[in-house]
């Protein structure tokens, strides 16, 4: 027994904890989330937004938290794809295809156990998350859980610039990894806001990345306003610069080219946001006058990553590939390559880079054509993030579950009123404002057909 207590200390034991914890919450949430799936959908996206990568489970391979619990979600959601009406489209086809690109290269060994790990888990189950969950909570409850969950985190994000203190630094898990993500980072003098994200610029994305959804939920104007106002401002202290283009690109482009957005919700928008810039400038400005050239400095290692695009070959890791004794990556002399492009390109290969190409290019023309539902526009939007910022933490997750709900909603392109209650302006009766003896809902059942008859024959 005294041989065994020592084994069981430190960090044997957290992750021992760890695991136990993990699986508990994992059955209750199992039993529960039969009869009330949305529980599972707030965990999933709670897990996303609050729980740092390094607090998951080691099994051969990493499992970072979001990754297992969509994993979870695809257990309770797959057995029901039959009932819940899946059907494949031709972009189902696409991402299969990218998926079976990324694995292929393990056979002939050009491509490693992780990396195949991340396509085929994190990414694939992050797809399929985000296809499979509006058909198991509904649409309309998605998009309003998404709304409370990201405005959640932006107060959080907020509290901590104002208060200085980060608590998700405290969580424990692999200490690798802890000693990766979870450092502070600071520009121009001033603490950098990263959340449980383990960076601010995954956090500004994945900030940036929620609000044209957060923009679509069927609440009232009011409240979609105030919290995409609460959201910039967190995205401002993330001091994140694509961060901050991506969040006021995916408002714009909302503005502009959404199908669930009333004039009068636009107007609100565009002057709130306006007001949440104006405000926050001076802000900006100091912090970024302070940071110098550091701007400067990272576009020009961004500039010098496209000489690397020569060397992406057709299928798994580029010849520049190596492995430093550390088990660091490198591609030439480049240790961290800031674009999730290039990156996918030198890790799975210019055929499956074509793929993911091909996919963005269609979620810009749909935009383009106005028809384009709302996480197609924040995927979209996200397009100047995909060139210049890698897949990291659970940006990585989210981004692939924003795919899958664009692709959902694209093929149910769920219905929304020209006005939503509450969004009319003053003075202008809404149905808010008729009294329940006089809503169509109300009418006895005597008297729908006669009514409904009357419309259908033009003349009322």
């Amino acid at each position: 027994m005294s041989g065994i207590l020592p084994a069981l200390s430190g960090p044997t034991a957290d992750r021992l904890l760890l695991a136990a914890l993990a699986l508990a919450v994992a059955g209750l949430l199992l039993v529960i989330s039969r009869r009330q799936p949305i529980l599972l959908a707030a965990g999933y996206l709670g897990v996303m937004c609050f729980v740092p990568i390094w607090s998951g489970i080691a099994v051969g391979v990493y499992f970072q938290p979001q990754v297992l619990m969509g994993l979870l979600v695809l257990a309770v959601a797959v057995p029901r794809i039959r009932r819940l009406g899946g059907r494949l489209a031709a972009v189902d086809l696409l991402v299969v295809l990218l998926v079976v690109g990324c694995l292929a290269p393990l056979a002939v060994g050009t491509a490693t156990l992780s990396s195949v790990v991340v396509a085929a888990v994190q990414y694939l189950g992050a797809y399929l998350v985000g296809r499979l969950l509006p058909s198991l909570v509904g649409w309309d409850r998605l998009l309003r859980l998404v709304l409370v969950v990201f405005s959640l985190l932006a107060v959080a994000t907020l509290a901590e610039n104002l208060t200085g203190t980060n608590p998700f630094l405290s969580f424990p898990g692999s200490p690798g990894l802890r000693a990766l993500w979870d450092g502070i980072q600071i520009r121009g003098g001033v603490a950098r806001a990263e959340g449980a994200f383990g960076h601010s610029i995954a956090l500004g994305a994945s900030l940036a990345l929620a609000l044209p959804l957060v923009l679509a939920a069927p609440v009232r104007a009011w409240v979609r306003v105030t919290a995409a106002a609460v959201m910039l401002g967190a995205v401002v202290v993330t001091y994140s610069r694509i961060g901050l283009v991506t969040a006021v690109l995916g408002v714009a482009l909302s503005v502009l080219m959404a199908r669930e957005l009333t004039v009068r919700l636009r107007v609100l928008l565009v002057g709130a946001g306006a007001a949440v810039l104006a405000v926050t400038a001076p802000l900006l400005s100091r912090v970024f006058l302070a940071a110098g050239d550091e701007a400067t400095n990272s576009a020009a290692y961004r500039a010098d990553l496209l000489a690397l695009v020569g060397e992406i070959d057709a299928l798994g890791f580029s010849s520049s590939f190596s492995r430093g004794p550390d088990g660091s990556v490198r591609f030439d002399s480049f240790g961290s390559i800031d674009s999730a492009l290039i990156l996918h390109g030198l890790t799975y290969g210019w055929m499956p880079l074509l793929v993911v190409l091909v996919l963005l290019g269609a979620a810009v023309v749909a935009v383009a054509l106005r028809r384009a539902a709302a996480p197609t526009i924040a995927i979209a939007a996200q397009v100047p993030a995909l060139a210049t910022v890698a897949l990291i933490t659970q940006y990585a997750t989210l981004v692939w579950f924003v795919g899958g709900l664009a692709v959902w909603a694209q093929l149910a392109r769920p219905p929304r009123p020209a006005e939503e209650p509450g969004d009319g302006w003053p003075g202008v009766p809404t149905t808010d404002d008729v009294p329940s003896d006089q809503r169509v809902g109300r009418i006895p059942s005597s008297l729908r057909r006669p009514l409904d008859t009357r419309v259908a024959g033009g003349r009322v």
